[in-house]
């Protein structure tokens, strides 16, 4: 009864360390300090967690932000151009490939070898290239 009250006056029910939208987030949006706020404004390590991931889906403001409804910022984009590295002992071999995908870091990530066209699967570095192993 309370939670159908609350939803009829656009309320939200908190369990009182929810981080909750300040704004509209839309999908791909930075969680920052600047457009969340924690119950009571005491910020938690819980909320830290938060901080730096996109939401997956459209957040309103006063809705909680669950961890479920983020994800790691994507680094690369679908069509994106990347630089593709393949390390084995010394040999280093570095060409440029077409994402197919989006993925975060340590995410896979299918790319298109632009010399050869053949497509390698890889994984997102913290610099936004891909190591193919």
């Amino acid at each position: 009864m309370l939670s159908a009250l609350c939803i009829s006056l656009g309320l939200t029910l908190s369990s009182g360390s929810a981080l909750t939208a300040t704004e509209i987030m839309r999908p791909g949006e930075v969680i920052t300090q600047a457009n969340t706020s924690p119950a009571d404004d005491v910020w938690q390590d819980e909320h830290a967690e938060l901080l730096g991931r996109e939401v997956k889906r459209v957040v309103y403001a006063g809705q909680e932000i669950k961890p479920n409804d983020t994800r790691a910022p994507r680094l690369v984009k679908r069509n994106q151009l990347v630089t593709v590295k393949y390390m084995k002992g010394p040999l280093e071999i570095t060409l440029t490939g077409r994402a197919l995908g989006e993925a975060g870091q340590n995410e896979s990530v299918s790319v298109l070898n632009l010399e050869s066209r053949q497509i390698v699967e890889g994984t997102v570095q913290a610099g936004g290239w891909v190591w193919v192993n």
